[in-house]
């Protein structure tokens, strides 16, 4: 009977020694995933210039499409429209004292609606403000077609509604390459980003 209470005894400290080494495995595991999220805030925090080809499709009751080459730098952002043709060339430059439309010479002092980040016209500014400065409600490894990325959703409240940013970057790069944006649980604006540039 003792012989039988000392193995129990050691299988016991050998099941306990073996959940103690599955916790530090795990918990080394757990650390590690905190990484990706900590490098892509880091990374767009030192960001002080940048420019990308972003593919804009809205979805309010009428769908439209726009080209758009966006620039920006610690100053503010300029988004100037590549298409629709009707519209080629008309640029939206946004700094911290507003907003202006310019198209050639002509110049126009306008409002952006009570959405901030969620139009055309500085979608990319409100993607780099949260990346760079707000934590991600949740995040994963995803393939976009042949690419690796790394997928954040950020959740906020914004003009009244309940609002959703889901972004992907390269996993090697983390460069900019798709995202979308809800409004009360609609998608109501996608992008797609190419030549993406950054400094």
């Amino acid at each position: 009977m003792d012989r039988k209470k000392g193995k129990n005894r050691t299988n016991k400290k050998k099941i306990g020694a073996l959940a103690l080494a599955l916790t530090l495995v795990l918990g080394g595991c757990a650390k590690e995933e905190e990484a990706p999220t900590a490098r892509a805030a880091e990374y767009y925090q030192g960001l002080e210039s940048g420019s990308a080809i972003a593919e804009v499709t809205t979805d309010s009751g009428v769908v439209m499409e726009y080209r758009l080459a966006v620039e920006w730098d610690e100053e503010g952002s300029v988004a100037t429209v590549l298409a629709p043709e009707e519209i080629a060339g008309v640029r939206c430059r946004i700094t911290e004292n507003g907003a202006r439309l310019e198209y050639e010479d002509a110049e126009l002092e306008t409002l952006l609606p009570n959405l901030p980040g969620f139009t055309p016209a500085d979608c990319v500014d409100g993607l780099l403000d949260a990346l760079a400065g707000a934590a991600p409600s949740e995040w994963t490894w995803e393939k976009k077609g042949e690419q690796e990325c790394l997928a954040l959703t950020y959740e906020m409240e914004t003009g009244g509604y309940q609002a959703v940013k889901r972004v992907w970057l390269d996993r090697q790069t983390l460069a900019l390459t798709q995202a979308q944006w809800y409004l009360d649980g609609n998608q109501m604006m996608s992008a797609c980003f190419t030549d993406f540039q950054a400094q």
